[in-house]
């Protein structure tokens, strides 16, 4: 039965619940049913093909045998069966038994019968019970039973209450208060969470059309940050003609524009905008040159950025302007005159960040030129101004001083950036040339958590269990607060989240701890860098060859470990692969494909861990290379491989001259965070 069980479960996990009721169907018998283990996978399985009230019975009878806390999360799981089956009376009577069998999820309980019973009063009875986390729940809870009272004016001030200011909008509009539905629904717009905000740009448009300059850029912005920038541009655009047509508007406008990939357009806006006074204007001046550098269009963009600098050589965008200007002229091979527009910039504007990228150009020009002293005494400037390039520099000061013949040197600041930048990129490839040690780590304590932690964190496993659809993660929001816990609570918190595959919140609770607390601590490090699924990622890693710590790295980078994460190209899973690729993947793996595949952390690892092998075996197990065809596609990595950096095989020089930003963001991270698991998770230290 055990092994019927596991596979059953398999089935499941797979997406295919009708397989799981093939398997339990001929082999569940009543000596067999254990703590109701069987059947419950068996109700699970009627649950997920929506056959909700046959689910519902079998979760109650596998509840009959259980006891004690399980007992109470089967019953959950009946009464959520039953309440999606449309039987609300046996729903409610299912979530009270649960509620005695588990009283610590009492409140939680009594917020789901609130919702689905009949009887008012003993509605605001029982919502009085629902604890703090659950506050915003019963506020909307509430508010459904105000409206049905036929009162939407005070479930919408209910709603505003707890911050749901798009429902709330809609109510106002519908009882005719419309200036305060038009307040509510652009605080909704201008909420700093994306479902939030996307629901208040909906009932903007449906209810309350934007109107004034402030109602359309709100609109364009919120989309601009959660949507597609080209749907932007209608708003940033009547935004302007709003403003009648304000610099400001204007400049927003080619923003949008920008960003939704008409450059040209973009341009044109910035050229009217700059054709006015002011400081306003100047910055549209400098956005229409670097809209000229983006295009290609060198001539122009050097007779802008001139006449920009002629006539405001004191702006704030002045660096900028100088660095691109520079750019220009050394990618049309005119040395000297890049050289001397850097050394202008380096002399009157040292300390500004284009400064620092323009000593990096001058550092790698003298090496190019073999004129490694020079290049020396270009990065050491660079380290003195503590420069945003700094840590680099010394890096380059290190390997240049080996280069020379003195070692001394070159372990001196390998040695001293190693402590400086202790678990940073370039702190790690530091450590790793002067043939440091590891950073000393203590062995994973194996901590208890407090019992009041326990006791949440048993509730958000019923919660879990029973597939409720806002109590989970209102709960994990209400836990992951630091004004409700101890630091040491919140660890076990983060710790208990990661392991019940929440580790993407863990994180995030992991970076207030650092703040709160200390980064260096080794319990906050395994907490912003986890490993859960551990066996299963040291199991794919070693099938297919593959560095463990470099595998974990990747994961947690992509996903976060999050088995349903999708980004907004449609990549999906925890090594966020996507569907053509994980196909293709499957075809060649002999896989029996199935799109579901991507959502289940096994199958997504399975088939991500051949990706990433492939992609070592394509670039002879360069993990530079490798990583970044991952994030950019093997089209630009071929186009990259012809830098002589990759000629010579100088990887970190390489990964320094890879152009887009994120890209060489993501090589150096995930080099660093092998580096940092491999410390943290040593093969002296149990999973």
């Amino acid at each position: 039965m055990a092994d019927v069980l596991a596979a059953a479960e398999s089935e499941l996990a797979l997406g295919r619940p009708e397989n799981a009721l093939e398997l339990l169907s001929r082999h569940l018998l009543p000596d067999s049913m254990g703590e109701g283990a069987p059947l419950a996978v068996y109700a699970a399985s009627q649950y997920a093909v929506g056959a909700f009230l046959e689910a519902g019975n079998v979760f109650d009878l596998a509840a009959n045998h259980a006891s004690g806390l399980r007992r109470g999360t089967l019953r959950a799981r009946a009464a959520r069966s039953f309440e999606r089956g449309g039987v609300m009376g046996t729903a409610a009577e299912l979530y009270r038994q649960a509620a005695l069998d588990f009283p610590d999820a009492a409140g939680w309980m009594a917020l789901r019968e609130a919702a689905i019973i009949r009887d008012e009063t003993r509605a605001i009875e029982l919502l009085q019970l629902v604890p703090d986390a659950g506050r915003e729940l019963a506020a909307t809870v509430w508010a459904s039973w105000l409206q049905k009272a036929g009162d939407e004016w005070g479930a919408s001030e209910v709603l505003a209450d707890v911050g749901r200011f798009a429902a709330a909008g809609v109510l106002a509009r519908s009882v005719g208060e419309d200036e305060r539905a038009r307040e509510l629904i652009y605080r909704a717009v201008a909420v700093r969470e994306r479902e939030q905000a996307l629901r208040g740009v909906e009932a903007a448009l449906a209810e309350s059309p934007p109107a004034s300059v402030g109602e359309h850029t709100a609109v364009a912005s919120a989309i601009l940050r959660y949507g597609r920038a080209v749907d932007a541009v209608t708003h940033s655009a009547a935004a302007v003609v709003a403003s009648d047509s304000a610099i400001a508007s204007l400049l927003f406008h080619g923003e949008v524009t920008e960003r939704s990939g008409n450059r040209w357009g973009a341009l044109r806006i910035y050229q009217n905008a700059a054709a006015r006074e002011g400081e306003e204007a100047a910055e549209a001046g400098y956005r229409a040159a670097r809209t000229y550098v983006r295009l290609g269009q060198r001539t122009r963009a050097i007779q802008t950025l001139g006449a920009f600098l002629d006539e405001y050589p004191d702006h704030s965008r002045a660096p900028a302007a100088m660095f691109l200007l520079g750019d220009i002229r050394q990618d049309q091979r005119r040395v000297r005159a890049a050289d001397s527009i850097f050394k202008i910039l380096n002399e009157k504007w040292p300390g500004d960040r284009f400064a620092s990228d323009a000593r990096s150009r001058f550092g790698a020009r003298a090496l190019a030129r073999g004129d490694l002293e020079e290049s020396i005494a270009v990065f050491r400037t660079e380290v003195e101004q503590n420069g945003a390039r700094s840590l680099a520099a010394q890096y380059q000061i290190a390997r240049l001083s080996r280069d020379l013949g003195d070692t001394a040197t070159a372990l001196e600041e390998w040695t001293t950036l190693a402590r400086r930048d202790s678990i940073g990129y370039y702190g790690t490839m530091a450590r790793l040339a002067a043939g440091l040690p590891d950073p000393a780590f203590a062995p994973k304590p194996t901590p208890v958590p407090s019992v009041d932690v326990q006791r949440e964190l048993a509730v958000l496993d019923l919660l879990q269990a029973a597939e409720l659809d806002d109590e989970p993660a209102a709960l994990i929001r209400h836990l992951s607060d630091p004004d409700h816990w101890e630091v040491s609570e919140l660890m076990d918190v983060a710790e208990g989240l990661i392991a019940r595959g929440q580790a993407r919140f863990a994180v995030g609770i992991g970076w207030r701890i650092a703040g709160l607390h200390s980064l260096n601590d080794p319990r906050v490090l395994r907490i912003i860098f986890p490993w859960p699924h551990r066996d299963l990622l040291e199991r794919e890693a070693a099938e297919f060859k593959l560095d463990p710590f470099l595998l974990v790295a990747l994961v947690r980078q992509e996903s976060a470990f999050d088995a349903d994460a999708t980004s907004r190209a449609g990549a999906r899973g925890m090594m966020q692969l996507m569907p053509a690729t994980a196909r293709g993947l499957a075809r060649q793996l002999h896989v029996d494909w199935n799109s579901t595949f991507l959502g289940v952390a096994d199958a997504n690892v399975h088939l991500g861990a051949a990706h990433l092998a492939q992609m070592l075996r394509q670039y002879n197990d360069e993990v530079v290379l490798a990583l970044a065809a991952y994030n950019a596609g093997g089209s630009r990595v071929r186009r990259w491989m012809r830098y002589p950096e990759a000629q010579a095989g100088d990887w970190f020089l390489f990964t320094e001259r890879i152009p887009f930003r994120e890209t060489r963001g993501y090589v150096q991270t995930l080099l660093r965070n092998r580096e940092l698991y491999r410390a943290l998770y040593g093969k002296s230290i149990d999973p």
